[in-house]
Protein backbone atom coordinates (compact mmCIF):
# COMPACT_ATOMS: atom_id res chain seq x y z
CA UNK A 1 0.00 0.00 0.00
CA UNK A 2 1.16 3.51 -0.45
CA UNK A 3 2.02 6.24 1.39
CA UNK A 4 -1.50 7.96 0.80
CA UNK A 5 -3.43 4.49 1.42
CA UNK A 6 -1.69 4.02 4.64
CA UNK A 7 -2.21 8.01 5.57
CA UNK A 8 -5.75 7.53 5.58
CA UNK A 9 -6.85 4.73 7.95
CA UNK A 10 -7.74 6.05 11.10
CA UNK A 11 -7.63 3.19 13.09
CA UNK A 12 -4.35 1.99 15.26
CA UNK A 13 -2.53 -0.08 12.28
CA UNK A 14 -0.69 -2.66 14.84
CA UNK A 15 -4.57 -3.17 16.48
CA UNK A 16 -5.74 -3.60 13.05
CA UNK A 17 -3.12 -5.77 11.72
CA UNK A 18 -3.41 -8.16 15.02
CA UNK A 19 -7.01 -8.58 14.17
CA UNK A 20 -6.52 -9.46 10.08
CA UNK A 21 -3.78 -11.69 11.45
CA UNK A 22 -6.10 -13.53 14.14
CA UNK A 23 -9.02 -13.55 11.02
CA UNK A 24 -6.41 -15.10 9.03
CA UNK A 25 -5.43 -17.98 10.84
CA UNK A 26 -8.93 -18.90 11.56
CA UNK A 27 -9.45 -18.93 8.30
CA UNK A 28 -6.23 -20.92 7.60
CA UNK A 29 -7.53 -23.57 10.31
CA UNK A 30 -11.42 -23.71 9.14
CA UNK A 31 -9.84 -24.81 5.58
CA UNK A 32 -8.09 -27.37 6.94
CA UNK A 33 -10.82 -28.84 8.87
CA UNK A 34 -13.55 -28.87 5.95
CA UNK A 35 -10.69 -30.19 3.57
CA UNK A 36 -9.66 -33.38 5.99
CA UNK A 37 -12.96 -33.54 6.88
CA UNK A 38 -14.04 -33.45 3.16
CA UNK A 39 -11.61 -36.12 2.68
CA UNK A 40 -12.25 -38.50 5.41
CA UNK A 41 -16.45 -38.54 5.39
CA UNK A 42 -18.20 -41.27 4.90
CA UNK A 43 -21.22 -42.86 4.89
CA UNK A 44 -24.78 -41.63 2.59
CA UNK A 45 -25.06 -38.54 4.21
CA UNK A 46 -21.37 -38.11 4.27
CA UNK A 47 -20.68 -38.51 0.46
CA UNK A 48 -23.30 -36.11 0.03
CA UNK A 49 -21.14 -33.16 2.46
CA UNK A 50 -17.50 -34.18 0.66
CA UNK A 51 -18.41 -31.57 -1.88
CA UNK A 52 -19.74 -29.07 -0.44
CA UNK A 53 -17.14 -29.27 2.26
CA UNK A 54 -13.98 -29.43 -0.66
CA UNK A 55 -15.87 -26.33 -1.87
CA UNK A 56 -16.05 -24.61 0.70
CA UNK A 57 -12.59 -25.32 1.81
CA UNK A 58 -10.94 -23.48 -1.04
CA UNK A 59 -13.33 -20.54 -0.69
CA UNK A 60 -11.96 -20.51 3.15
CA UNK A 61 -8.60 -20.76 1.73
CA UNK A 62 -9.23 -17.94 -0.73
CA UNK A 63 -10.54 -15.62 2.40
CA UNK A 64 -7.04 -16.45 3.75
CA UNK A 65 -5.62 -14.90 0.82
CA UNK A 66 -7.28 -12.04 0.39
CA UNK A 67 -6.53 -11.15 4.60
CA UNK A 68 -2.86 -12.20 3.73
CA UNK A 69 -2.57 -9.69 0.78
CA UNK A 70 -4.04 -7.13 3.33
CA UNK A 71 -1.88 -7.69 5.96
CA UNK A 72 1.01 -7.03 3.52
CA UNK A 73 -0.33 -3.49 2.08
CA UNK A 74 -0.45 -2.52 5.75
CA UNK A 75 3.11 -3.42 6.63
CA UNK A 76 2.37 -7.34 7.93
CA UNK A 77 3.61 -10.65 7.17
CA UNK A 78 1.65 -13.29 6.76
CA UNK A 79 4.30 -16.09 7.35
CA UNK A 80 2.97 -17.91 10.23
CA UNK A 81 4.59 -21.24 11.48
CA UNK A 82 1.46 -24.00 11.70
CA UNK A 83 1.81 -24.31 15.36
CA UNK A 84 1.00 -20.70 15.92
CA UNK A 85 -2.01 -21.26 14.07
CA UNK A 86 -4.49 -21.94 16.82
CA UNK A 87 -3.03 -20.09 19.06
CA UNK A 88 -3.11 -17.05 17.15
CA UNK A 89 -6.45 -17.46 15.83
CA UNK A 90 -8.03 -17.36 19.24
CA UNK A 91 -10.48 -20.80 18.11
CA UNK A 92 -9.85 -24.31 18.09
CA UNK A 93 -8.91 -26.19 15.39
CA UNK A 94 -12.18 -29.09 14.52
CA UNK A 95 -10.40 -32.01 14.28
CA UNK A 96 -12.67 -34.53 12.03
CA UNK A 97 -14.87 -36.50 13.90
CA UNK A 98 -13.78 -39.86 15.34
CA UNK A 99 -16.52 -41.07 13.37
CA UNK A 100 -16.41 -40.47 9.82
CA UNK A 101 -19.99 -41.14 8.86
CA UNK A 102 -21.57 -37.95 11.57
CA UNK A 103 -22.46 -36.46 9.06
CA UNK A 104 -24.57 -34.35 10.79
CA UNK A 105 -22.26 -33.98 14.25
CA UNK A 106 -19.77 -32.74 10.71
CA UNK A 107 -21.88 -29.99 9.90
CA UNK A 108 -23.01 -28.59 13.34
CA UNK A 109 -18.81 -28.63 14.18
CA UNK A 110 -19.01 -26.40 10.69
CA UNK A 111 -21.54 -24.15 12.30
CA UNK A 112 -19.36 -23.39 15.14
CA UNK A 113 -16.68 -22.78 13.07
CA UNK A 114 -18.76 -20.27 10.84
CA UNK A 115 -20.64 -18.68 14.06
CA UNK A 116 -16.93 -17.49 15.56
CA UNK A 117 -15.87 -16.29 11.86
CA UNK A 118 -19.39 -14.14 11.78
CA UNK A 119 -18.58 -12.42 15.17
CA UNK A 120 -14.89 -11.84 14.26
CA UNK A 121 -15.99 -10.04 11.19
CA UNK A 122 -18.39 -8.14 12.53
CA UNK A 123 -16.15 -6.52 15.41
CA UNK A 124 -13.83 -6.13 12.36
CA UNK A 125 -16.18 -4.07 10.76
CA UNK A 126 -17.00 -2.30 13.52
CA UNK A 127 -13.34 -1.48 14.14
CA UNK A 128 -12.88 -0.05 10.46
CA UNK A 129 -16.52 1.69 9.57
CA UNK A 130 -15.55 5.05 8.50
CA UNK A 131 -12.03 4.63 9.36
CA UNK A 132 -10.46 2.10 6.99
CA UNK A 133 -12.67 1.67 4.10
CA UNK A 134 -10.41 -0.67 2.11
CA UNK A 135 -10.81 -3.16 4.87
CA UNK A 136 -14.16 -2.36 6.32
CA UNK A 137 -15.27 -3.58 2.44
CA UNK A 138 -12.95 -6.60 2.64
CA UNK A 139 -14.36 -8.30 6.17
CA UNK A 140 -17.85 -7.10 5.36
CA UNK A 141 -17.72 -9.26 1.93
CA UNK A 142 -15.93 -11.92 4.30
CA UNK A 143 -18.45 -11.64 6.70
CA UNK A 144 -21.72 -11.40 4.12
CA UNK A 145 -19.72 -15.07 3.07
CA UNK A 146 -19.52 -16.21 6.52
CA UNK A 147 -23.51 -15.73 6.80
CA UNK A 148 -24.42 -17.47 3.43
CA UNK A 149 -22.38 -20.41 4.76
CA UNK A 150 -24.05 -20.59 8.35
CA UNK A 151 -26.92 -20.33 6.98
CA UNK A 152 -26.71 -22.72 4.02
CA UNK A 153 -25.17 -25.15 7.07
CA UNK A 154 -28.33 -24.52 9.50
CA UNK A 155 -30.62 -25.42 6.57
CA UNK A 156 -28.84 -28.44 6.35
CA UNK A 157 -29.43 -29.83 9.82
CA UNK A 158 -33.45 -28.91 9.05
CA UNK A 159 -35.56 -25.71 9.56
CA UNK A 160 -35.01 -23.68 12.94
CA UNK A 161 -37.87 -22.67 15.42
CA UNK A 162 -39.93 -19.77 14.42
CA UNK A 163 -37.43 -19.38 10.98
CA UNK A 164 -39.42 -19.04 7.84
CA UNK A 165 -39.66 -21.98 6.08
CA UNK A 166 -37.36 -22.60 3.15
CA UNK A 167 -35.77 -24.62 1.08
CA UNK A 168 -31.70 -24.96 1.60
CA UNK A 169 -29.98 -23.12 -1.04
CA UNK A 170 -26.15 -23.61 -1.84
CA UNK A 171 -23.73 -20.77 -0.78
CA UNK A 172 -23.90 -19.97 -4.71
CA UNK A 173 -27.16 -19.34 -4.89
CA UNK A 174 -28.34 -22.74 -6.22
CA UNK A 175 -31.05 -24.95 -4.68
CA UNK A 176 -29.95 -27.62 -2.89
CA UNK A 177 -30.96 -30.92 -3.42
CA UNK A 178 -32.58 -32.90 -0.70
CA UNK A 179 -32.32 -36.27 -1.83
CA UNK A 180 -36.01 -36.52 -3.75
CA UNK A 181 -37.07 -34.05 -6.81
CA UNK A 182 -39.57 -31.06 -6.03
CA UNK A 183 -43.08 -31.34 -6.45
CA UNK A 184 -44.86 -30.31 -9.60
CA UNK A 185 -47.31 -28.21 -10.19
CA UNK A 186 -49.86 -28.03 -12.44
Amino acid sequence: MGTTGRAIIEVDAQALLTELRKAYLHELLVFYSLWTTAIVAEGFHGEELIEHFKQDAMEELGHAEKLANRMLELGGNPVVHPQEWETGAGSPWIAPRRDFSDAEGMVADQIKAEGAAITHYNEMAKMTFGRDPVTYQLVSELLKDEVGHEEFLENLLGRKRGAPRRRAASPQGRPASRGRPAARRK
